[in-house]
């Protein structure tokens, strides 16, 4: 990130050489010749660092600290004295000064100090956007025995160590942002932020104002100025999710921005340089969305420098197993639950349903399915309902296939969609009325052996009209 730093002192020598420093080192300055231009500057824009010069304060360093410390984004304080006093020093300190240096020409120490706030306000900053749990996701730590992944990887190892655009191509759920980080983290940007937008996630207005930031009085509300995405995610990677949905006339300032590495904030007549790795994804067809008039094509062409296609689970059913169990002990570790592996049957299970959400939807299911398991083994009843309509019989049964018989001929004439939630409809009910007759109404009974909370339970047999009292002796 780059960091916005604001010089209080009198114009001369001492300005200069300070800015002469922070030229160096990747830094946004501003100035501010009086107290009074101090206090706007610091309302109207957020600051990682101010440089205040003791000689131009007349007296009210230690309540300008204090003051600067108790604003929203508290920047760090570096104060420079004209010469050594070990009181005055102490009690800056006290007051919230990040260090205390002396005025004569900026030295290693100045920039060790401007590099360790750097740091600093870099660790804030990934704090704050950190979306996932904070691990280092690495290439190595993919394992798969498809060969379409496998085939992915290896042109995803190729290009991890360039600064080259990325476009990702794959269904929702498929894992494109896991493997966004980890490309970051294999390539020369990993000690810098990874930042992650979801174009779909923000309303027009608010995408401008947040991918590139905006000014104080922008637009209605903006009573302070915001640093953008591409700012927070200089000398790192920015992860532009859904990036088909973003608006035509977003498109066009984005192309300008890649092709110029500046980003104006809205409502700036200034630019700010930016050195960033684009990876963009969607889950949409590019081409066809070009031809129909939703995507530029000049945009399109600037992002299609390197294409990596995540292949979507239902086409890679033989790496269930593997990314199955590690999800098994990443939640039983997370929750501290009994869950150690699968049955045999479970697997079967998540190896005949359809997938629809991808890996996202794995995931899901092995959450729930530690959360319910009653035994170091998770049981296909452990898994969500509907993939308990795929579940073959006990070993040493013939496998059952649910949809064996012949289909209903009026569901030909109707989408996928709503004749699966008629099938699933149909077999939950089949079950609970099962489960019902089995425990005679017996309501508690009945949601623990279906590991449903008892008011689920209550609603569903609402939903389906059963009542507890029909199934009783």
């Amino acid at each position: 990130m780059l960091l916005r730093t604001l010089v209080a002192a009198e114009p001369g020598m001492v300005a200069k050489r300070v800015a002469r420093t922070l030229d160096e080192a990747d830094a946004i300055t501003r100035t501010a010749s009086s107290i009074d231009e101090l206090r706007q500057r610091v309302a109207a824009e957020p600051f990682d660092l101010v440089i205040l010069d003791v000689a131009w304060t007349s007296g009210s360093e230690l309540a300008l600290i204090a003051e600067l410390r108790e604003l929203p984004d508290a920047p760090e304080i570096v104060v420079l004295l004209e010469e050594e006093g070990r009181t005055l020093r102490a009690e800056l300190l006290a007051a919230g000064a990040y260090a205390v240096l002396l005025a004569e020409p900026p030295d290693e120490l100045f920039r060790d100090a401007l590099s360790t706030i750097t740091v600093r306000r870099l660790e804030e900053s990934r704090a704050r956007l950190r979306a996932v749990p904070d691990e280092e996701y690495r290439l190595g730590d993919y394992v798969t025995r498809s060969p379409a992944m496998r085939a992915v990887l290896r042109s995803a190892r190729r290009i991890a160590d360039r600064n080259t655009t990325i476009l990702m191509l794959g269904e929702t759920g498929v894992g494109k942002g896991l493997l966004a980080r980890s490309l970051h983290n294999e390539g020369p940007r990993s000690s810098g932020p990874f930042v992650a937008v979801n174009c779909g996630a923000l309303t027009e207005t608010l995408l401008e104002a947040e991918l590139f930031g905006h000014e104080r009085g922008a637009f209605t509300g903006a009573d302070r100025a915001r640093r953008g995405y591409f700012e927070l995610a200089h000398n790192g990677t920015l992860f532009l999710d859904e990036i088909a949905e973003m608006p035509v006339h977003l498109q066009v300032k984005l192309l300008q921005v890649l092709e110029e590495r500046r980003v104006r904030p809205v409502g700036s007549e200034k630019k700010v340089d930016v050195d960033i790795r684009l990876i963009a994804a969607t889950n949409r067809d590019l081409p066809m969305e070009v031809k129909e008039g939703r995507f530029r094509e000049d945009l399109y062409f600037r992002l299609n420098v390197v294409t990596l296609t995540l292949p979507p689970l239902r086409e890679r059913v033989e790496d269930i197993p593997e990314i199955a169990q590690s999800y098994v002990e990443h939640f039983t570790a997370q929750m501290a639950a009994i869950a150690q592996r699968l049955s045999g049957d479970a697997l079967a299970t998540l190896r005949a349903h359809s997938w629809p959400g991808n890996v996202r939807e794995l995931a899901n299911a092995i959450e729930r399915a530690v959360i319910m398991a009653l035994d170091e083994e998770i049981a296909v009843e452990d898994l969500p309902l509907e993939m308990q309509t795929l579940a073959p019989e006990p070993v040493g049964g013939r496998a059952r296939d649910v949809y064996a018989s012949e289909p209903d001929p009026a569901w030909l004439d109707r989408p996928w969609a709503e004749v699966r939630r008629q099938v699933l409809e149909e077999s939950e009910l089949r079950y609970l009325r099962g489960l019902l007759e089995e425990t005679q109404g017996r309501v508690g009974d009945t949601a623990r052996r279906a590991g449903m909370d008892p008011r689920s339970l209550h609603q569903k047999m609402k939903r389906y009209g059963l009542r507890k009292e029909d199934f009783r002796s």
